[in-house]
């Protein structure tokens, strides 16, 4: 009896377990058909513009451009007129130079960014180590 209820068992879950993957086999088909090319290529080209669009500037954003540090406030961009403290301590000159707390001073390049926070970013929006 033992016997015949292990087997059983075994039975039963191979059996679940093969009409499990062919039901996921059929729902992925479903799937993939229902979605139509165009869905799946604005999406696709959604993503590429995003990926390879500027980095959007957020309010207290502060960003070398053409020579010129900008700054954005309340949604609108404008050229910073003085330096600017960030919440880490470090500060911002309106000629870009950037003092860090610890004395250290760097340039920003353009196109280069500083937030608020005193995060640095270059200009595809990748972190800078400001430790250097």
């Amino acid at each position: 009896m033992k016997k015949f209820l292990s087997t059983f068992a075994i039975v039963a879950i191979l059996t679940s377990c093969g009409d499990s993957s062919t039901t996921t086999e059929s729902m992925d088909t479903d799937s993939s058909t229902m979605m139509n090319d165009n869905a799946m290529n604005t999406d696709t080209s959604m993503m590429n513009s995003t990926m390879n669009a500027p980095m959007e500037m957020k309010d207290g954003m502060m960003m070398m451009k053409d020579g010129k540090m900008m700054m954005m406030k309340d949604g609108s961009t404008m050229e910073m007129t003085e330096t600017v403290t960030c919440t880490d301590g470090c500060k911002v000159a309106p000629s870009g130079e950037v003092t860090m707390t610890d004395g250290k001073t760097m340039m920003l390049k353009d196109g280069e960014s500083i937030d608020k926070d005193g995060h640095m970013m270059d200009a595809s929006g990748k972190m800078i180590d400001s430790k250097m």
